[in-house]
């Protein structure tokens, strides 16, 4: 029983290593096709095939003198050649009572000789095999034997470069994706960076110009531009910092009543009592990441609070427990909703949908950190909403 156990693991573990190259039923490669021929042309043999093993079929990444793509599992040669270490041979099918009664011996392609080299990987899985057939009984020099091991040596580096080349692509992608959001974010960030600036150094020369003259009439609208400027600086910077600084890994656990903490976040936005707020009494307590989860919420009810186009409305907040990994929490307002064109956007970094300022004051950086604390603990961010028809946040939380 322990046995098979661990022949199943063993297994799952081969299946799983064959996966990461992710090389069966891509199309033929020069690369490898010189192999299989070269070691046709060695073993004088009409077929020679580099075989896969897959959970129930082998798959022909190359092949000579066969023009099937697979095959079953259960019939294949090459499930019992990724048993051994060295070359397998059989050197007559029909005296072998393991393959006589095989269809490929007794049907097409009359297969009377078979040998394999196990293809096995830089982690030791035997993944399949460089083989050739015959149809006549026969056996491979040493020397033969040593070139096919050699030969299947280089099948499965011609798979490792495959990999790496892929790897290397998929990262060099990454990096021009993530060039051009630091080029747009370095951006937008010395704009909006520089317009408070620009209104402050105006508002100072006023300020100078008119203490010059003794002229006050407008020294406390001044000062408070001031200081509103000075406090959309301010709040750039803390989103920013607060969008840099996220760490998931970093963050301690604790036992958090979600309720609870909703409560004191919509107790302090909602100052004015202007906002009617309901909270599901099925809202969780678990462990997990305070910090983070507060996070989330507070940028999101901040949004609602802030974007409600009337000033007052109703905040809804709940859950929906899905299975036994996740809950989906919901925060529900009657604002006045997001385009289904913007649905997406308005998670990309420094985006704002309302640009008039002086109505409505955000960094545009609250949502893109949610984003990233949500997708950083594997979970998911999605909006239901149209104009005029309100709109709910959802987010799924592991347990």
């Amino acid at each position: 029983m322990i046995a098979d156990k661990f022949e199943i693991r063993q297994e799952q573990e081969r299946l799983e290593a064959l996966r990461n190259y992710e090389v069966l039923d891509t199309p033929a490669e020069v690369d490898f096709d010189e192999l299989t021929s070269l070691a046709s042309q060695i073993c004088g043999t009409p077929i020679s095939l580099i075989s896969l093993i897959d959970e129930d079929r082998q798959w022909f990444k190359s092949s000579v003198g066969l023009t099937v793509p697979e095959t079953p599992r259960r019939f294949s040669f090459c499930h019992h050649a990724i048993q051994y270490d060295t070359v397998f041979e059989v050197q007559n099918t029909l005296e072998d009572k393991r393959f006589n009664t095989n269809p490929f011996v007794t049907g097409e392609p009359k297969v009377r000789f078979y040998a394999g080299s196990p293809l096995i990987s830089s982690s030791g899985h035997k993944l399949g095999t460089l083989c050739v057939i015959d149809t006549i009984p026969r056996r491979l020099t040493p020397e033969q034997k040593y070139a096919l091991e050699i030969l299947s040596k280089q099948v499965i580096a011609n798979m490792e470069l495959r990999r790496e080349r892929r790897r290397l692509l998929l990262e060099k992608q990454q990096l021009q994706e993530a060039n051009e959001k630091l080029d747009q974010f370095v951006s937008m960030v010395s704009h909006d960076l520089k317009e408070p600036i620009m209104n402050m150094q105006a508002l100072i020369e006023w300020l100078q110009e008119d203490m010059q003259v003794k002229d006050y009439a407008n020294l406390a609208s001044n000062l408070h531009l001031l200081k509103e400027r000075a406090a959309t600086m301010e709040n750039l910077v803390y989103g920013l910092l607060e969008y840099s600084l996220v760490h998931v890994q970093d963050m301690p656990r604790e036992q958090v009543d979600v309720r609870k903490m909703v409560e004191q976040i919509t107790t302090s936005l909602n100052s004015t009592n202007n906002f009617k707020v309901t909270l599901s009494p099925d809202l969780p307590s678990f462990e997990t990441e305070r910090i983070l989860l507060q996070q989330v919420f507070t940028n999101i009810l901040s949004n609602a609070f802030k974007f409600h186009h009337t000033g007052k409305g109703h905040i809804r907040v709940g859950v929906q427990e899905e299975n036994d990994e996740k809950y989906t929490f919901y925060v529900q307002d009657d604002g006045p909703g997001i385009a289904p064109q913007h649905h997406e956007r308005i998670f990309g970094m420094y985006e704002r949908l309302i640009r008039d300022s002086s109505k409505v004051k955000g960094s545009g950086i609250g949502l893109a950190t949610v984003k990233k604390i949500v997708q950083d603990k594997g979970g998911q961010i999605w909006i239901d909403s149209d104009l005029g028809k309100g709109t709910t946040f959802y987010f799924t939380w592991a347990k």
